[in-house]
């Protein structure tokens, strides 16, 4: 339901023209500030400050090439698109409607002045099931969140918090032929997250 609401937001916005939107990078000593003048989709007039060693930080290279390495790459580079608060950096693993989802969770907590540190502990791949035009992947993961502040170096304003998720994952192969994620539904079963 809300993966449908946030949809029809993002359809919204580009029929109105509000999508796009530029945003500038500056280095200041060894942090990173990012002026977030309409973001990616439409978010908020944010300064967000990311040390240069997150930044550089990136995952290993995304691997598309299986509908399970499709999962993993997604899940590693969502994780640091949410450390770095810029959607676009995982959006070759994602589907455009996943990317949607992604950035209106990432702006909604530029809008309260943090960023999502999150990162993946532990992941139980399932069995695959097929149908003619995607693969499902349920997942047993757990994961570690702390918020941060969106200011200079970044102080951990809640958490560390766990949450254990009973997933599944649609894997659909887009039109250059690579699996990427369209959907992920996810049934929180345990955990501190609030």
């Amino acid at each position: 339901m809300a993966t449908v609401l946030l949809l029809v937001i993002g359809v919204l916005l580009a029929l109105t023209g509000c999508l796009g939107g530029a945003s500038s990078t500056t280095k200041t000593g060894s942090t990173e500030a990012s002026a977030a003048v309409g973001r990616n989709m439409a978010g908020p007039n944010v300064q967000v400050y990311i040390p240069a060693s997150v930044i550089a930080n990136k995952p290993k290279p995304w691997d598309l090439s299986t509908p399970e390495s499709a999962v993993r790459s997604y899940l590693d580079w969502t994780s640091y698109a949410y450390r770095i608060a810029e959607s676009s950096a995982a959006t070759a693993t994602m589907s455009p409607e996943e990317e949607v989802r992604v950035d209106s969770a990432i702006q909604y907590g530029l809008e309260n002045k943090k960023i999502t540190d999150m990162q993946l502990t532990s992941v139980e791949f399932g069995k695959p099931s097929k149908t003619a035009t995607s693969t499902l992947l349920p997942l047993k993961e757990q994961w570690s969140y702390s918020y941060r502040s969106v200011s200079k170096g970044n102080k951990v304003i809640a958490g560390p918090y766990t949450v254990n998720y009973s997933s599944q994952y649609t894997v659909v192969k887009n039109q250059n032929g690579d699996w990427v994620v369209t959907l992920v539904r996810a049934e929180k079963t345990g955990g501190t997250l609030k």
